[in-house]
């Protein structure tokens, strides 16, 4: 290529360049004109005043800085501020913005007020307030679940539960023998002793069942029903929330039931130790301290005295000898005992004597019942609990 069109080449495209200048210079024209058209035909519309400046020393006046007093930071400051001709200062009277105003644009005052009245509600969870539990009064006020403290949860609970409410004792324990509507009757005879019999005797108390005088049928019927040797008719025994039915036999005469009856309480060939150790052999359990000496701490916080642990019960006097037979009976920690007529044929000081036992080895354990059968009302009352069969 010669030098000539080499030359000519750089001035045709210097030429497009100043022509393309020259189009986008024209373009930019076309476009602000467009935007004035627009903004004059709007302005009427718009809710702010617009000056157009056409001396650029006074469009440099809009760029100032504005400062505004910590008093006047009320509000919404808007950027497009009129500016005095004659004063670099900006006058809230020429500028059209309302600084006292402090009600945002845009629905902001529904925002403001929504916010307040969560604020308010809030606040009032932390005012006590008294209420009723009546839904009709005025003053009733439902408990909000954001307000639930301790009192309040433990308020609540009792008007949903009504704790004393016979229906809905949820909240307390089984009792440790229990009897739900029991009746027994005796086959050979055709006669019911004990009918609908409903009644519950909790731990760490000596209570009585009251029989007729004379009535052997009856107490003997008591006896057995209790210690698990008679199975009512109908209705339930209960220990805690087992029934009789549903424990094994050795678990439940072996260990759960101690019984104390009026013959045969224990063997008078045996010495009050052995007599324990025998019962520990027969309920096949596992004891923490070896048995002979289980035993003997049995016997002696029974008021045996020491020299007669070796001796055959059948030298003991009654008291010893019934000292023995309790013994026994909770040996195998036993939580129901049953006594057949625990103090018959005994003086009064003896039998005291066996009543402060039995309130010792029921009141000393939170877990074992005393339940004494007899037909002796004097009994009944020192116990303390009585049920009249």
């Amino acid at each position: 290529m010669t030098d000539k069109e080499l030359k000519d080449m750089d001035e045709t495209t210097s030429m497009d360049t100043t022509a393309a200048a020259d189009t986008t210079d024209e373009t930019t024209v076309d476009v602000n004109e467009a935007v004035d058209d627009v903004l004059l035909s709007d302005a009427d519309e718009l809710p702010f005043d617009v000056d157009f400046y056409d001396d650029a020393d006074d469009a440099d006046v809009a760029t100032d800085v504005i400062d505004i007093d910590d008093d006047d930071r009320v509000g919404t400051v808007d950027n497009s501020n009129v500016v005095d001709d004659d004063t670099d200062d900006v006058d809230d009277e020429t500028t059209g913005v309302d600084t006292t105003s402090s009600a945002p644009a845009d629905g902001g005052a529904d925002v403001v007020a929504a916010n307040a009245d969560h604020v308010n509600a809030m606040l009032s969870l932390a005012t006590p307030r008294e209420s009723t539990d009546d839904e009709s009064s005025p003053d009733y006020i439902e408990t909000p679940r954001s307000a639930s403290s301790a009192t309040t949860v433990s308020t609540h609970i009792d008007r949903e539960v009504k704790v004393g409410d016979e229906d809905l004792n949820l909240l307390r324990a089984y009792p440790t023998l229990s009897l739900h509507d029991v009746t027994y009757r005796d086959r050979k005879t055709g006669r019911t002793p004990v009918e609908h019999l409903t009644c519950a005797f909790e731990a760490g108390t000596v209570s009585a069942i009251l029989v007729p005088d004379g009535d052997d049928m009856a107490r003997t019927a008591m006896v057995g029903l209790l210690s698990g040797l008679l199975m009512p008719e109908s209705g339930h025994l209960m220990n805690r929330s087992a029934e009789y039915l549903s424990i094994e036999p050795l678990e439940l005469r072996g260990h759960r039931i101690g019984l104390v009856p009026q013959r045969f309480a224990v063997r008078g060939d045996l010495s009050p130790l052995r007599n324990l150790v025998y019962a520990m052999d027969a309920s096949n359990r596992n004891f923490l301290k070896p048995k002979p000496v289980l035993a003997r701490e049995l016997l002696l916080a029974s008021g045996l005295d020491e020299t007669l642990l070796d001796n055959r019960v059948d030298s003991l006097n009654e008291v010893d000898r019934r000292r023995v037979a309790i013994a026994r009976a909770v040996c195998c920690e036993a939580e129901i005992v049953v006594l057949d007529e625990p103090l018959d044929g005994l003086e009064d000081g003896e039998r005291d004597t066996i009543m402060e036992l039995l309130r010792g080895i029921a009141h000393g354990d939170p877990k074992r019942c005393v339940v004494v059968v007899t037909q002796d009302a004097a009994v009944a009352e020192s116990a303390d609990q009585t049920v009249t069969l």
